[in-house]
């Protein structure tokens, strides 16, 4: 499984504003978020009860918002990744970024 050093990348990755990576419990693993303590706490709610959901059919979750930074979250092994988008880009090109440079740590 990619080293969190590794998915710390993430923030390098086209129209990526913000990252958060958590574990199964919510505790929090690496970031570059605002208010990460509550973010972690959503992340890992929020990635336990979807992919309970999804199983294993379930690539990422996307949260919209009103200012169009909405949020995705991505099971990674045993961890989640949360991203904040920038407004600029599109939803779908942010998935396809972003599980592009997951497959790369593989």
């Amino acid at each position: 499984m990619a080293e969190i050093e590794e998915l710390k990348q993430i923030s390098r990755v086209k129209g990526v504003d913000q990252y958060i990576i958590v574990d199964q419990n919510g505790k929090l693993l690496a970031h570059d978020i605002k208010n990460p303590q509550k973010a972690s706490a959503m992340v890992s709610s929020c990635g336990k009860n979807s992919f309970a959901i999804g199983k294993t059919r379930l690539e990422y979750v996307v949260f919209s918002r009103e200012n169009k930074k909405n949020i995705f979250i991505f099971p990674i092994g045993n961890y989640y990744l949360g991203v904040v988008k920038q407004k600029s880009i599109n939803n779908i090109a942010m998935a396809d970024n972003i599980i592009k440079f997951l497959k790369g740590l593989l």
